[in-house]
């Protein structure tokens, strides 16, 4: 499946190399320190890495695992090895959610930089994304990953795989069905655009279809008014509703023969739906808006007595990686 990102991507000399590849160091503790070859994906949004040793053994990532990076010795391990590699050398790719940091360590402070340069590059690329851009990017992601033998196509047998790497228990008479309605080409196989219809029909939600068709005459789209009603209604949207509706379709609708119509398909009304807009959080409290001068006793935190644990409760490690994240 084609990357969304990678159209917009102007491909400089970093990408280049990333594409070529690097010999780096990836480190998990002072005494564990192993090289491992480095390559962006020709999509540019996957890092492919394999052990020097061990040809067959090869992992991924996306670039949009990643939250941010980090260049010298901002972790603590590579604070642990400061007196080994100098600063210049050693950077820290950090994820999303609770996966672990990868510290690495390169060769060169040119090739460190490279690195740094890029990977930010194609970070920031995907936080400009759209709603629709990133939908489209975290399918490709998930399809990607399931693609075991990376011919471009998903047997019944990958997407068993891939339901389980997503947490989706379902039956598999019922996961089969989908996967026969999806396959359109009846080659026992999905690829791009039927992968994307059958990842439609998985994450099908029955209450936003039920809203949807209480607010559509006709069940299939959202006339103008019938999506203003809704925001009144439903979202307590009462100043301009109709300006915001209009600027929404704009936004996350899809279908571009919708946009003429000013309707919004389900397809808009679920980007919405997991849109900023559509969150429940007051993105008012995204900037700092409390008294933050008090001492810290004054304040109540929130946070569990097991935060700092990178891994499982008895054998995991402890960091403070666990409440910066």
């Amino acid at each position: 499946m084609a990357s969304p990102c990678f159209a917009r991507l102007h491909m400089d000399e970093n990408l280049q190399v990333m594409q070529t590849g690097s010999m780096m160091r990836k480190v998990k503790s002072r005494n564990w320190k192993k090289q491992r070859y480095f390559k962006l994906q020709e999509d540019c949004m996957t890092i492919w890495y394999k052990s020097k040793k061990s040809g067959n053994t090869k992992s991924t990532f996306s670039i949009s695992d990643i939250e941010t990076i980090r260049e010298g010795h901002q972790s603590e391990i590579l604070q642990s090895i400061a007196d080994e590699f100098s600063s210049d050398l050693c950077f820290t790719i950090v994820f999303h959610g609770r996966r672990r940091n990868l510290d690495l360590i390169a060769n060169t402070p040119e090739e460190a930089q490279l690195w740094i340069q890029g990977l930010e590059k194609l970070v920031e690329a995907v936080t400009k994304m759209d709603q629709k851009e990133k939908m489209d990017q975290w399918i490709c992601d998930w399809f990607v990953k399931a693609d075991k033998n990376k011919d471009g196509r998903m047997n019944f047998k990958e997407v068993q795989d891939l339901l389980k790497m997503m947490n989706v228990d379902m039956n598999e008479h019922h996961a089969y069905r989908l996967f026969q309605m999806a396959d359109k080409s009846e080659s026992s196989t999905l690829e791009g655009d039927e992968f994307v219809l059958f990842y439609k029909a998985l994450t099908q939600r029955v209450e936003v279809l039920k809203i949807f068709q209480d607010f559509s005459k006709d069940g299939k789209k959202l006339a103008l008014l019938e999506f203003v009603d809704f925001l009144r209604q439903e979202q307590l949207e009462l100043d301009n509703a109709e300006e915001f509706a209009m600027d929404l379709i704009a936004r996350y609708e899809p279908s571009e023969t919708a946009q003429t119509l000013h309707a919004m398909s389900i397809d808009g009304f679920q980007a919405y739906l997991c849109s900023p807009e559509g969150s429940i959080f007051n993105f008012e409290h995204e900037q700092l808006f409390l008294d933050m001068t008090q001492p810290l006793s004054h304040y109540f935190i929130s946070s569990s007595h097991n935060t700092y644990l990178m891994e499982d409760q008895l054998r995991g490690q402890s960091s403070i990686e666990g409440y910066i994240k």
